[in-house]
């Protein structure tokens, strides 16, 4: 019988031994987005024959997400059936990658994913293209950086370290004080932002801030896994102009490297205005996610 267990910020780091053996570069194998929503999801996790599997609430019900690691994914699809047969519940699977969907439909004949909520859908760029936001199509981004840099030609971007870090939390501090945003969601990642900062090193995480005359106007955390940078931070002060622009491009300016091929900015939790931003950018991918039920008999 498997024995799922809550994450918290020491046996995270166990879990994150198998994020290399994700197959898509959806956020959810992250130490960041796992550890800022696990509370909010509920996030358990059990380890069977060198395969990892995340037991949370999503949409209400118990699900599961696809086990990962260098085992069988055979053994553990078995076991995770068992689970669900002793516990009287169904064997759903949330926020299953389109590269994983086509496994769960070869391997059960006749389930049918359910459609991928557009809420839900993380965006992913070209790295290159949030680096350089060259041609016509950033014009609109570039006139707010050179905006800024003409209103502030001293600007510095600074990676966070731990002789900064306090700053950038006061920051943070700061921005949850004067933040106008209602609704619970977006209230709770703000908390949970603030908190993810007391392990930046810990969990080894990148990250930058933009400073203005000696104050942070803007910052951005995020994570490294094989080839994509992972942001799962990024708040600035709009009383400067330009200064969202500005930390977009110095974060991925300053974290992108010959390996690293994306940014994945994660997805916008049907904000409108976060919605209208992040394609504002020009996605390189939606990277939908789908909810597949699997009988467990």
């Amino acid at each position: 019988m498997l024995h799922f267990e809550p994450i918290n910020s020491d046996n995270i780091l166990k879990t994150a031994e198998y994020f290399k053996y994700k197959i898509s570069r959806t956020a959810d194998y992250t130490i960041g987005a796992m550890y800022m929503w696990r509370n909010h999801f509920d996030t358990q996790y059990a380890i069977f024959e060198d395969m990892i599997m995340y037991k949370v609430k999503f949409m209400g019900r118990t699900s599961f997400t696809l086990p990962a690691g260098s085992g069988s994914i055979d053994r553990a699809m078995e076991a995770l059936k068992a689970y669900c047969r002793e516990n009287n519940i169904p064997l759903w699977f949330c926020t299953v990658p389109e590269e994983a969907v086509s496994i769960l439909v070869d391997k059960y004949k006749g389930i049918v994913p359910g459609e991928p909520n557009r809420d839900f859908a993380d965006y992913l760029y070209l790295a290159e293209d949030l680096a350089e936001m060259a041609g016509r199509r950033y014009s609109g981004q570039r006139n707010h950086i050179n905006r800024f840099k003409k209103l502030y030609p001293d600007y510095k971007y600074e990676k966070i370290t731990q002789a900064n870090i306090n700053r950038v939390i006061e920051f943070l501090t700061e921005y949850q004080k004067d933040f106008k945003k209602t609704s619970k969601l977006a209230k709770e990642e703000l908390f949970r932002a603030i908190e993810l900062m007391d392990y930046f090193n810990k969990f080894n995480l990148v990250g930058g801030f933009i400073e203005v005359e000696g104050k942070i106007v803007a910052m951005s955390v995020g994570e490294i896994i094989n080839d994509t940078l992972y942001c799962h931070i990024e708040k600035a002060d709009r009383n400067y102009h330009g200064s969202y622009q500005m930390i977009v491009k110095e974060f991925a300016k300053n974290n992108v490297t010959d390996e690293v091929k994306y940014i994945n900015r994660e997805d916008d939790a049907g904000d409108e205005g976060l919605r209208t931003s992040k394609l504002s950018y020009h996605p390189y991918k939606l990277l939908n996610k789908y909810c597949v039920l699997v009988p467990v008999d």
